[in-house]
């Protein structure tokens, strides 16, 4: 364990983190393997009952940058490491879209960020079942990206706004475990995510001021009430603006229906990225990114922070914070040992000047200015010994915290590299040519997985009963 220059926090009830290496090494439907270059991308999961685990997942492929492709998932046995039952296309990706509707336009439809909340089929809650059981609600983002097939490239990472506006938005379905437990079921299909009142289609799609579209962020909804029929997290919305959303169940359509949204948290037209929403005692934290990048150059570092008492009213002045120097994508999560936890990297601090490697957690102090402590290395792509040269700078990020089972939390993010299928040139912030990815670096862009072993067993949000090898 490595330790940070600040000073520890005296509640900390991690044990050991245990890193096991690929979850998700290939993803095996048509058209989606490594021998057509696609590997799995970003991930995250949740259970569905005492013995079944949801993984869902991006697809990425290396023809520009941030090249995601397909929604999959996969239905596990036991935990979310077990026995693969399942593997299916959620919502796949097409070269060919005419997502202007003119005819004439070559765009891919790309998928990314996926997101899933949802109470286990069987749980109880305060000793009854509970109302919202077996409905799990899945999200992700989708956007058009130009795209050549002559020179099979996908453009960068700032398309056209006008683009951006017209097709960026959250895809949202609903869905049960299978009565046999192998599969899940669709019941509510595949639409755009829109607040309840403001129809099916059309330019306005929320009651958040003068939004143009909404990108799905990184951090999974979390459980805004006690019985868990309301749930809450904060998305993108155009200019740099951040929100949170309430879902809540109804009892009488068996549905998730988004009811709520509240005021923007932070200064609009900012640049910053990455909102994180979390639950912190009484009250409520959001964390956002405040690096930018133009012209391939990233500026500034650290994160802006809010606490308040409720993500739906109007939120105080945000806390800035540089350490740590967080310029890659960050998630946060508040734990079961009663601890909010970042997870990134910081490119000065890490051993190779690398943004995105090491994978690192820290302990955040919401009650002490938002300080950082205990600096955890949750995965090394180096000293893993993973076959990445230096100038093709390895990632390992899109960090996602599962819910835990007694004293045994799954951590599963990505390994992936800036390089692509050709070779191309940075400023980072001096001139950086990065080589082409080689076939034995794509071979471990893939899913990871690891496990946090807290020293005590702490209790869930509902009362489910767990087979035994749900702990260690």
């Amino acid at each position: 364990m490595e330790t940070s220059k600040v000073a520890n926090l005296s509640k900390d009830g991690i044990e050991r983190i245990d890193h096991f290496g690929k979850l998700i090494p290939e993803c095996q439907l048509e058209g989606e393997r490594r021998s057509n270059q696609v590997v799995p991308a970003h991930p995250s999961g949740i259970q569905l009952s005492k013995d079944r685990w949801l993984l869902l997942y991006a697809t990425r492929m290396f023809r520009g940058n941030d090249d995601d492709t397909s929604i999959v998932y996969q239905i596990r046995e036991n935990t979310p490491d077990g026995r693969l039952i399942k593997e299916a296309m959620m919502q796949r990706s097409i070269n060919d879209w005419d997502a202007l509707g003119d005819g004439k336009g070559r765009f891919v439809k790309q998928h990314g960020h996926p997101c899933v909340f949802g109470v286990p089929q069987g749980a109880k809650i305060g000793g009854k079942p509970a109302k919202s059981a077996n409905i799990f609600v899945l999200l992700w983002r989708m956007v058009a990206r130009e795209f050549d097939p002559i020179a099979d490239a996908v453009e960068g990472t700032n398309p056209d706004p006008e683009l951006v506006n017209h097709t960026s938005t959250t895809e949202w379905t609903q869905v049960r475990l299978s009565e046999d437990g192998n599969d899940i079921e669709i019941i509510e299909e595949i639409r755009q995510l829109r607040q309840v009142g403001y129809g099916d289609s059309g330019p306005i799609f929320c009651n958040a001021e003068d939004a143009a579209h909404m990108v799905q962020g990184y951090t999974p909804p979390v459980p805004y009430n006690k019985e868990c029929t309301e749930w809450t997290f904060c998305n993108h919305f155009d200019q740099a603006r951040f929100a949170a959303l309430k879902f809540r169940f109804d009892e009488s359509k068996g549905r998730y229906e988004w009811v709520e949204t509240g005021p923007y948290l932070f200064a609009p037209r900012s640049r910053h990225s990455d909102a994180s929403l979390a639950p912190y005692g009484d009250s409520w934290v959001c964390a956002v990114r405040t690096d930018f990048v133009v012209n391939h150059v990233s500026y500034e570092k650290g994160l802006k922070w809010v606490r308040m008492d409720d993500p739906f009213s109007q939120p105080p002045e945000p806390v800035y914070y540089e350490f740590p120097g967080v310029k890659s994508p960050k998630t946060v999560y508040f734990c079961p040992d009663g601890v909010l936890r970042l997870f990134s990297s910081d490119c000065e601090i890490s051993p190779y000047g690398n943004r995105w490697d090491p994978l690192y957690c820290w302990n955040i102090d919401p009650d002490n200015n938002f300080e950082a402590s205990n600096q955890r290395v949750v995965f090394d792509t180096v000293k893993a010994g993973l076959p990445f040269r230096r100038e093709t700078r390895p990632k390992a990020d899109m960090c996602k915290l599962l819910f835990h089972n007694g004293n045994t939390q799954y951590i599963i993010h990505r390994v992936s590299a800036v390089s692509m299928k050709k070779d191309h040139i940075h400023t980072d912030p001096e001139p950086w040519v990065f080589p082409a990815i080689n076939e034995e670096e794509m071979a471990n862009c893939a899913i990871y997985g690891a496990k946090i072993i807290y020293r005590e067993a702490y209790p869930q949000h509902w009362e489910l009963d767990h087979n035994e090898n749900d702990n260690e």
